[in-house]
């Protein structure tokens, strides 16, 4: 497994933390087929910061993802497409992160192959570090990417 930069390390704590946040609240399980959501997108508090997330089935059992933290009304309106440039991620609010779940051959956060995919204003980055860690709830916090 490759070394996750520090910029992806800070995604895949956000991510874990947002994944946590779906489960608690039954939107999807870990297991095969369990979309359970009628609405995909959650707005939540993560340790007092505004966060929008967004939960797409993208086939072959896995989940894409996407979170916000202090979203502005861009990120609002497009939490769930695809942000693939940096300045596509940081006109959505201070930080954004994208990355897969996998379900069919266990769970786990996909974080080779470039994702997860971060991006956070250099005003936002301290507070972002500053967040606990989160053990996430049945999965594991890493793991291959598969094409």
């Amino acid at each position: 497994m490759q070394r996750l930069s520090a910029k992806e390390k800070l995604g895949q704590k956000v991510l874990v933390r947002t994944i946590n946040e779906f489960l608690r609240r039954r939107l999807f399980t870990l297991e095969a087929g369990g979309n359970h959501w009628e609405n995909p997108v959650i707005e939540f508090e993560m340790a007092g910061i505004p966060a929008i997330a967004s939960v797409a089935d993208i086939g072959h059992e896995e989940l894409s993802i996407h979170v916000t933290l202090w979203p502005n009304a861009h990120g609002r309106e497009f939490i769930r497409a695809a942000a693939l440039h940096s300045s596509h991620r940081l006109g959505r609010g201070g930080f954004y992160a994208s990355a897969w779940l996998e379900r069919k051959k266990g769970a786990w956060l996909q974080t080779s192959n470039g994702l997860p995919s971060v991006s956070c204003t250099r005003d936002r980055q301290g507070e972002v570090e500053r967040l606990p860690w989160e053990e996430p709830l049945g999965f594991s916090a890493e793991g291959k990417f598969f094409v």
